[in-house]
C-alpha cells in the first residue's frame, strides 16, 4: 500500500522534468548574476538602513539556483533506464509541477 500521494514516473518523462527544472535554475541563476553585475557595475555599497549587502544577497540567490541546476542535471544523468520512479508529491513540486511554483509556466502539460 502507498501512502500520501504518490506517482510513478518513467525514465524518460523524468528525466525531461529534471532537464527542465535545470533551465529554469540556469535562466534565474543568469537573472541574478546580471542584476550582481548592475549593481556592481553603478558602484552600489551595502548600507547601514537596509540591513544588508544587496550584492551579497544576490549572490546567495545566483549560488542556490546554480546548485539546484548542478543537482539536477546529475539526477538526470544517472537516471537508471527503464525503470519508473516513484515521487512524492513534495518531489514533484520541486520539479516545477505544483500550481504554486514560481516555474509552473514553464512546465509541460501533462
Amino acid at each position: 500500500m502507498i501512502e500520501g500521494l504518490k506517482i510513478c514516473i518513467p525514465t524518460a518523462d523524468l528525466r525531461e522534468l529534471c532537464l527542465a527544472a535545470a533551465d529554469y535554475h540556469a535562466e534565474r541563476a543568469a537573472t541574478y548574476a546580471q542584476q550582481i553585475e548592475n549593481l556592481k557595475g553603478a558602484s552600489i555599497e551595502p548600507m547601514n538602513y537596509t540591513g544588508g549587502n544587496p550584492v551579497e544577497a544576490l549572490s546567495d540567490g545566483y549560488n542556490q539556483h546554480q546548485n539546484e541546476e548542478v543537482e539536477l542535471r546529475f539526477f538526470a544523468k544517472y537516471l537508471k533506464e527503464g525503470e519508473e520512479y516513484l515521487l512524492s508529491r513534495e518531489e514533484l513540486a520541486s520539479l516545477g509541477l505544483s500550481s504554486g511554483s514560481p516555474r509552473s509556466g514553464h512546465r509541460r502539460r501533462w
